[in-house]
């Protein structure tokens, strides 16, 4: 089912700055209640095998993600597309449905994704530059998080604490560590309007600290993984392949030879089923 209606269609074609006042800031924590219970029972159904690696291996080290909400070419584009679809997955979580939809607290989410970190992961430091993002508040919602999680942005470190919905600027340098337990949130990205000017207006701003060990690590290049190529580009690369002779179980080989990641998370190798999995004989 297509989500986004030509309205939205049109204020993503026309990338509407942010009004004056309106700016994404550093870090702000909405007054919003979060149900707690409710979330983290829907995460828990999730089946191992809906999960995926990450497109941004090589900044999202130890990262599995979850598409909710977004376009359909099996690539990072799906995090860009004008062309936006709920995916299957989002009928079984009607909790966080209702938390991205028009009618939830923020507006209609855009994009929508699930982020997993494990124990003691990095997310190295970047900037989100697509242009479609500059003009879209970044939100992020924990569903499992520790005291040793922390977003790192503009060289602050700031504790996502759960039960509530926080955001911050996603143009500036960020990155992220995690503690000792998984990390778990439900991200999303919404356009200004009448309900995100509401939260805006009643959020808490929070400053961070600057933490030494936490810039270190997010500035380690040698956390530096290859990602998942994309379902486009490993089916063209199984095809030709195939085209010259080489059964499956040699393609899985060879991708491992190459160090390609696989696209489920957290498997690291490759077989000759995922090889038949991505394209039948």
């Amino acid at each position: 089912m297509l989500v986004i209606n030509l309205k939205l269609f049109f204020v993503l074609k026309l990338n509407v700055m942010l009004p004056v006042g309106y700016e994404k800031k550093n870090f702000l924590r909405f007054n919003t209640e979060i149900d707690v219970g409710k979330i983290r029972e829907e995460y828990n159904s999730i089946s191992s095998d809906e999960w995926l690696t990450s497109y941004w291996g090589n900044i999202h080290c130890s990262i599995g993600m979850l598409l909710l909400r977004g376009g359909n070419k099996g690539n990072s584009e799906d995090f860009l597309s004008d062309e936006v679809f709920d995916k299957p997955i989002l009928k079984k979580l009607p909790y966080m449905k209702s938390l991205i939809d028009e009618s939830g607290p923020f507006g209609p989410a855009i994009y929508a994704f699930i982020f997993k970190t494990k124990p003691k992961g990095v997310t190295l430091r970047h900037q989100d530059t697509i242009e479609k993002w500059q003009d879209m508040y970044r939100i992020h919602i924990p569903i499992y998080t520790n005291s040793g999680a922390f977003l790192i942005a503009a060289e602050h470190s700031q504790h996502f604490s759960a039960g509530h919905a926080w955001s911050f600027n996603n143009q500036t340098d960020h990155g992220v560590v995690n503690g000792d337990e998984e990390r778990a949130h439900l991200i999303f990205d919404v356009i200004y309007s009448e309900k995100m000017k509401q939260q805006y207006d009643q959020a808490q701003l929070f400053k961070g600290k600057v933490i030494d060990k936490h810039l270190k690590l997010i500035t380690n290049k040698t956390k530096e993984v290859k990602s998942y190529l994309g379902d486009v580009e490993m089916i063209g690369a199984i095809k030709t392949l195939r085209s010259r002779g080489i059964n499956d179980q040699d393609i899985a080989n060879f991708f491992n030879s190459k160090e390609i990641p696989t696209k489920s998370h957290p498997v690291s190798r490759w077989d000759a089923s995922m090889v038949e999995k991505l394209v039948p004989h």
